[in-house]
């Protein structure tokens, strides 16, 4: 009978910790690329909402509803809505801004993540701090990830890091982004001129080169592709700075499965890679980070061209998000 007081003391310490036992997923932050917006994930973003949804209420935890929240950030009256949806989406106020420039609106969203979900989820984290969230960049919104990491190296409140089509040591061919535009001037000039034809076909090949390149999202001569060039003082910045530790970097290579792409690595001489960037490009093993040996580091490999990786790239998200 003694025992008995001793017995609920302990049931009731038990009680209040398993609030805290409960495994909560980090929220999932999209980070897309130049020239895009959140409707890039709109096929793996629901499907990573879903299954949390799923996951937890078969676990009795009904945290989440689903929903596609489509087009959330910071700025939108729905994100509360999509926090509860285990997803956000960065919309970045400029599609073709260096990505050194971008990180303090990744930042903003992060806070504001983390914010919201101690309001709707205080119960299962002993404090706001342990609350961290799971970055899954495209193209360029690795690039401005990587930049983050580096600029917040303790205070990033990051768990994972997945990266895919992300130029990670820049694309060569950005060398030239100044042809399409010395075509297209120079030809239209001297076709008005002399009246050779020779010139206007020069101009029409210029101007339909930026004309598709900007169709894919790629803005020539603007700050995003200069920082993409493999010599841009942005991976100068990078280069020899350490990574923080504590994080799980997974990068998805991705391989172009169609001959039009495939062409496109040949022609870019690339022996292997996704239409746009090299596979080389794409791993974070040759970027020069001072303390890559100590990263928790890992790639997969999945078929796909660079713009249609965020919808071919969902079945290789959920699995490394452990969902």
């Amino acid at each position: 009978m003694r025992l008995k007081p001793f017995l609920i003391i302990a049931m009731i310490i038990l009680s209040s910790r398993t609030t805290f036992c409960v495994r909560v997923p980090y929220p999932v932050i999209f980070v897309h690329g130049t020239g895009d917006s959140s409707v890039a994930w709109k096929t793996t973003g629901p499907a990573v909402s879903e299954l949390c949804d799923k996951y937890y209420r078969t676990k009795g935890h009904p945290f989440f509803s689903t929903g596609s929240g489509i087009g959330s950030s910071r700025h939108d009256k729905n994100f509360s809505d999509n926090i509860k949806n285990s997803c956000v989406y960065v919309v970045f106020s400029d599609q073709y801004a260096d990505p050194a420039n971008l990180t303090g609106e990744l930042k903003s969203v992060i806070d504001d993540t983390r914010e919201e979900t101690w309001k709707y989820f205080k119960r299962y984290y002993r404090s706001k701090d342990d609350i961290k969230v799971n970055l899954v960049c495209h193209s360029m919104g690795g690039l401005v990830a990587r930049r983050y990491l580096v600029d917040h190296y303790k205070d990033h409140h990051v768990s994972k890091l997945i990266l895919f089509g992300t130029s990670n040591n820049g694309i060569p061919a950005l060398t030239l982004e100044w042809v399409p535009a010395c075509l297209g001037t120079g030809g239209a000039a001297g076709f008005l001129l002399s009246g050779n034809p020779l010139y206007l076909s020069a101009g029409i090949i210029g101007i339909g080169w930026h004309a598709m390149s900007y169709a894919r999202g790629v803005k020539l001569l603007s700050p995003a592709t200069g920082a993409m060039k493999p010599d841009s003082q942005f991976f100068a910045a990078l280069k020899g700075k350490n990574m923080p530790v504590d994080i799980d970097y997974v990068v998805i290579l991705c391989s172009a499965d169609d001959l039009m792409h495939q062409a496109a690595n040949r022609f870019f001489g690339y022996s292997d890679g996704d239409g746009a960037i090299s596979i080389d490009s794409q791993s974070l093993k040759n970027c020069e980070i001072s303390n890559f040996k100590e990263l928790k580091y890992r790639e997969l490999l999945i078929k796909s061209s660079h713009f249609e990786e965020p919808t071919r790239a969902k079945d290789a998200v959920i699995k490394v998000l452990d969902l």
